[in-house]
């Protein structure tokens, strides 16, 4: 007879599954983290739909996208400016930039005629940011499914905790479709699908010529297999055939280092700095010995870390720069971040959460120059406020401002101003401190055409300040013109890109 209250087993129950396994099944689910970097990605673009054009994107890549939009794709958009342009532009409000018309950079036309399909609906700055919305979606999803093949598909959004990463989605740079294309190569290199690998890097190369980069891994995964894959050459070959498609062939280097030896003790360990420190933040420097644990010198760790590294030490050789003196350095940091993406990327694989501390550094103000963080989207922003009271101004007196600034201001589809803002003067990195009268109003943003020969020749009184974040713009009324040499000035962020 049975005890009273006592229960006897009598069939098979499938034992508990380890909760260790268990934990790791579920970090390795897929699913989760795809559909959040997706959402994420997707209502960081929307959100900043109005975010102002800045930099590159203003005076080039937009510009292009209105000529292709204006007379359709072409291999070759340069020459005069487009007539969205020329609207809002006089002989005194023109930027040197833009008084040559639009030179050619030589870059592949790709990201120009994906710009022109929405350009050509609205000439406008959200018509720019939604041409974002798709790669800025793709690049999310692209690092997720890579984080899966490491183990854990969360690191993926590690990387969408680092400020160059988040800036670039506001940024209608070639860089952002480039960004969306690498990740979708590495996954398919990982997974041995040399055909897609061959295509999709090849289509990294046409959206931006370093793509060209992804053959270091494809060659390192032949050389492993010791096999003849000529798939891994695919991005030469894409380089190659732009390079004939193109009339003056590839794009030059913007700068190369003056000698081996400055090369070897000071744009190596910077570039390094750039990507480890001042830009991938210290998660890197904690999560770098996980990465040399067990598993983590598999295969897909191995192609991962030769493109990451390959990538931070070619962009330390072809346009990196240290500058004219020891105190001064600028790079475009944006050149960088596919590598500090994937070098993320290996880190997190165990602990993403240590890139969570790169939210705090999100407007920080980069010695690197604007685009290593929102500081110099932050930048417009304080132009977007100040543009009201400039007009007023250059209806009352005499205003300057820089080139940057200018720019914004004649073309509404920068995202300054609903009309081209007229009256004004501007100012360049040439212009003499005489040439501005007593009592003139001058404007000097934190980021833009360097104003140092104006700010050593004039005495400057304040009269208003924009701030938004850590950037601001401020109004001087020019109280005295002070005999000064001119001194040469230092190449600096006002300097176009060549």
């Amino acid at each position: 007879m049975q005890a009273a209250g006592r229960i006897r087993y009598t069939g098979w129950m499938p034992p508990h599954p380890p909760r260790v396994a268990t934990w790791k099944a579920a970090i390795a689910r897929p699913g989760p983290p795809l559909a959040l970097a997706v959402a994420l990605a997707a209502g960081w673009v929307l959100f900043g739909l109005d975010a102002p054009l800045v930099e590159d994107s203003l005076f080039w890549w937009v510009p292009k996208g209105l000529l292709a939009a204006q007379g359709g794709p072409a291999r070759v958009l340069a020459g005069a400016l487009p007539d969205a342009m020329t609207a809002g532009l006089t002989p005194e409000t023109t930027p040197p930039q833009w008084r040559g018309g639009l030179p050619d950079y030589a870059h592949p036309p790709l990201w120009y005629a994906w710009l022109g399909l929405f350009l050509g609906q609205s000439a406008s700055v959200h018509a720019v940011h939604l041409a974002c919305l798709l790669p800025a979606v793709v690049a999310a999803a692209g690092f997720v499914k890579l984080g899966e093949r490491l183990g854990n598909p969360w690191a993926g959004l590690a990387v969408l905790c680092l400020p160059p990463v988040v800036a670039q989605a506001w940024r209608p740079e070639l860089d952002l479709p480039l960004l969306a294309a690498v990740p979708w190569a590495l996954v398919a290199l990982v997974d041995g699908r040399w055909r897609s690998f061959a295509l999709l890097s090849a289509l990294a190369v046409w959206c931006k010529e370093p793509g060209v980069l992804l053959a270091a891994p494809a060659v390192w995964r032949a050389a492993r297999e010791r096999r003849l894959r000529w798939e891994a050459l695919a991005p030469l070959a894409a380089l190659g055939l732009w390079g004939l498609l193109h009339p003056e062939g590839l794009a030059k280097p913007e700068r190369l280092p003056a000698d081996l030896a400055s090369w070897l003790t000071r744009d190596l360990p910077l570039a390094f700095r750039l990507a480890l420190v001042e830009q991938g933040r210290w998660v890197l420097l904690l999560g770098a010995p996980l990465a040399l644990w067990g598993k983590d010198r598999s295969l897909p760790h191995q192609l991962l870390a030769v493109f990451a590294l390959t990538w931070v030490v070619f962009f330390s050789v072809v346009g990196f720069s240290t500058g004219r003196s020891p105190g001064f350095v600028l790079t475009h940091v944006r050149y960088f971040v596919p590598g500090i993406a994937v070098m993320v990327l290996l880190v997190g694989s165990r602990w993403p959460w240590l890139a969570l501390p790169g939210l705090l550094w999100m407007h920080d103000r980069s010695p690197y120059g604007p685009e290593g963080s929102l500081w110099g989207i932050d930048v417009g922003r304080a132009e977007v406020a100040a543009a009201p009271w400039i007009e007023a101004a250059a209806r009352q007196g005499v205003v300057w401002v820089g080139s940057y600034q200018a720019a914004g201001l004649t073309q509404p589809w920068a995202g300054r101003t609903p009309r081209p803002v007229l009256g004004f003067r501007v100012y360049s990195a040439d212009t003499r401190p005489a040439a501005l009268a007593l009592g003139s109003t001058v404007l000097i943003a934190d980021y833009g055409e360097p104003a140092g020969r104006l700010e050593r020749g004039l005495s400057l009184e304040p009269v208003e300040r924009w701030t938004v974040g850590e950037a601001s713009v401020v109004a001087y009324t020019v109280a005295a013109v002070r005999e000064v040499a001119a001194p040469v000035e230092v190449e600096g962020p006002g300097t176009p890109p060549r």
